[in-house]
């Protein structure tokens, strides 16, 4: 059974239970591509945080609104006008979302389908199990924009391995769901007719687990992970701040816009 009761409403974020004890929290109101505004990462952040203080939670899901995308990435919108403050608040904000995946105390799945790319793909890498549908487009195009990939992008390394790494970010190009999961991107892909059963099976696997247990292994992955993880994705937030001293992202990300004509609310990726 699904319910949304107890659940505290945000514009930007949706929370509902199943039995009491799994949990899912989806992005909404941000566009067919569900792309990362400062509010909605705010909204999110604290509907993760929320569900993750509740000591029922056993399992949390992250989803995107409908199926074209997990998240395409970033507002460009938003960001092409950001000054040195404001980079660094956004994306402290970005940094923060992220964390509180890393920091909830039970398994996270991230449910992929269309694209998963920039901050999407961060938020992903936050994950504990990532299960993509077939035809899912991974990718962090920041170097297209002016910008290096920084924060959570520390973790792609160790998940996809240095070459695919460097692949993904010296030339911001996007690899499908057989590379995703040679590679460690993507834990298990899937036919999307099959994505939410795939899902709802891992689901049944961990509840079938002691909830102590499982809440005490999460927490030893942390530890096994080290401190030196958590220092090369937080010392990275000043870098943002400088690259938009530059100038440089600026003016990528306004060419990156005029080229397109887009509409408002651009994400951070090209679909066309």
């Amino acid at each position: 059974m699904t319910t949304i009761a107890e659940a505290p409403e945000f514009h930007h974020a949706c929370i509902t239970w199943r039995n009491g004890e799994v949990a899912t929290v989806a992005i909404r109101n941000s566009g067919p591509l569900n792309i990362l505004s400062s509010a909605v990462m705010e909204d999110m952040r604290r509907a993760i945080t929320h569900v993750s203080a509740d000591p029922r939670l056993r399992v949390l899901i992250l989803r995107g609104e409908g199926e074209a995308a997990f998240i395409a990435g970033a507002d460009v919108h938003e960001m092409v006008d950001l000054d040195g403050p404001g980079a660094t608040a956004f994306i402290t904000g970005l940094y923060d979302l992220c964390e509180s995946v890393r920091d909830c105390p039970v398994p996270v799945i991230a449910r992929l389908c269309g694209y998963c790319l920039g901050g999407g793909l961060q938020l992903a890498a936050s994950c504990d199990i990532r299960l993509a549908a077939e035809g899912t487009k991974f990718g962090m195009p920041e170097v297209r924009v002016g910008m290096a990939s920084i924060i959570h992008a520390a973790l792609l390394p160790r998940l996809a391995g240095w070459a695919e790494a460097k692949w993904l970010l010296l030339t911001g190009e996007q690899i499908g769901t057989e590379e995703a999961l040679r590679c460690g991107l993507a834990t298990r892909v899937v036919a999307k007719e099959q994505l939410d059963r795939t899902i709802d099976a891992a689901v049944a696997a961990i509840l079938a687990c002691g909830p102590n247990s499982i809440r005490e292994q999460k927490w030893l992955l942390r530890r096994w992970e080290g401190e030196d993880i958590a220092e090369k994705i937080s010392g990275t937030i000043p870098l943002f701040a400088e690259a938009y001293a530059s100038g440089e992202p600026q003016r990528y990300l306004r060419a990156f816009i005029d080229a397109r004509r887009s509409p408002p609310r651009k994400a951070l990726m090209s679909a066309e």
